[in-house]
């Protein structure tokens, strides 16, 4: 076992006083050295690590773990700030309870982030433990003196969008909501170099998503892992409304987690209402080929018309855009398709139609303007030159041959 002594200390000091005088400080300054013998001493709890950032005044979780066997005496803190002398925070009695995870006595140590340290400034805290025979374990961390985390809207109030496009008042189960937050607003992603100035924020280790359906306890929805490790972000997360929620009031609520600091922020409530019926039923048809004129191949699904050949193409919704064995159909303009899958075509995509529905179909998917070859019973979300909503579905579709027309026909739904 190794000692220090008084009499060792007294010829140390003049060589001590040299070296200090002579070489260039490092961030974190040695003033000291503490004697450490090998054998088991930890810090934290099981698969629990300590932060990398706190703010001022924060109290750090600190456990250190070690050997019941070892008959640990006390734990004293040391504290480095930047490049001033360390201090002692203290010397804590021993009073360790066994792990049942980890399997050894665990001990909590007060510790609490200075007031007064600088934004930026690194800390290392050195800990050490002592044990009844006289042996001593050091263990140490460093983290960085950094302001509170911070999570706000982007507005005030908040103006939600609402993906289906349709009103606040028309949201109904399973509309998707987006609210735009923000993370560490102002907040430099690294210590600012001067002349450089700004601060230092605190990582956020996870941003969560909860709903609460009238009076009900809250339910979490969803959580974005790491959005921030301290820089400002702002990041719009969808929140999708519950089940079982219609006709009552659902309310989001975002958490943020940022080592000991928790943030909450509540979005205001959404009436929930029953969906909104694409409830207006017409047919069309649209025809191109050697026997029929070029004022047949385009429809207007606003007017429910043919669009002459002659117009523009910023009404033509759906073209006539092959007309042999395969007959295809596009759209002229900014219009856009989702083919609904068989799967959603037997679930009553289209014989139980409605707006939220539709819409918030087609905001999950990817849309096309050329929807490709078709047949008879395909089923067509349509977004209507990036407006209004409609469901379409095709009746009947003949192929054009040498002499003969292709010709489609076809009904939508629509507000």
């Amino acid at each position: 076992m190794k000692h220090f002594s008084f009499r060792t200390l007294l010829l140390v000091l003049p060589l001590l006083g040299l070296l200090v005088g002579g070489c260039k400080k490092a961030e974190l300054d040695d003033y000291y050295t503490t004697d450490s013998e090998p054998g088991f001493a930890g810090l934290g709890l099981p698969r629990v690590a300590l932060a990398t950032r706190y703010a001022p005044t924060e109290a750090v979780p600190l456990y250190v773990s070690y050997a019941e066997a070892d008959k640990l005496r006390d734990v004293t803190v040391f504290q480095v700030i930047g490049k001033i002398d360390s201090t002692v925070t203290g010397t804590f009695p021993a009073n360790g309870t066994y792990n049942t995870t980890g399997g050894l006595q665990v001990m909590p140590v007060p510790y609490t982030v200075p007031t007064t340290a600088p934004n930026g400034t690194l800390v290392r805290v050195d800990v050490t433990l002592n044990f009844q025979n006289g042996a001593k374990r050091l263990r140490r961390f460093t983290y960085t003196v950094a302001a509170p985390a911070t999570l706000e809207f982007a507005t005030t109030p908040p103006v939600p969008t609402y993906r289906n496009g349709l009103a606040g008042t028309a949201q109904s189960e399973g509309d998707i909501v987006g609210y735009s937050l923000i993370l560490n607003k102002g907040g430099l992603g690294a210590v600012p170099v001067p002349p450089a100035t700004g601060l230092l924020f605190k990582g956020i280790d996870s941003l969560t998503t909860f709903y609460r359906i009238g009076t009900q306890p809250r339910v979490r929805a969803g959580v974005v892992r790491n959005p921030t490790t301290g820089a400002a972000n702002t990041r719009t997360v969808d929140a999708t409304i519950p089940r079982n929620s219609n006709g009552q009031p659902v309310t989001f609520i975002f958490e943020a987690y940022a080592a000991v600091q928790t943030l909450t922020i509540t979005a205001p409530a959404i009436n929930v209402t029953a969906p909104t019926p694409l409830a207006t039923l017409r047919t069309g048809r649209i025809a191109g080929g050697p026997s029929v004129t070029l004022d047949s191949l385009a429809f207007n699904l606003r007017t429910g018309t043919i669009e002459p050949a002659a117009n523009p193409p910023a009404a033509k919704d759906l073209f006539l855009s092959g007309t042999g064995n395969n007959v295809t159909l596009s759209a002229a303009n900014n219009t856009r398709f989702y083919r609904a899958t068989p799967a959603q075509v037997a679930a009553g995509f289209y014989t139980s139609p409605n707006a939220n529905l539709v819409a918030t179909t087609l905001f999950q998917n990817t849309t096309v303007a050329d929807v490709g070859t078709v047949a008879a019973n395909d089923v067509f979300a349509v977004r209507v030159r990036g407006a209004e909503v409609m469901l379409l579905r095709i009746l009947s579709v003949k192929a054009g041959s040498a002499g003969a027309a292709a010709r489609v026909r076809f009904e939508y739904r629509s507000l």
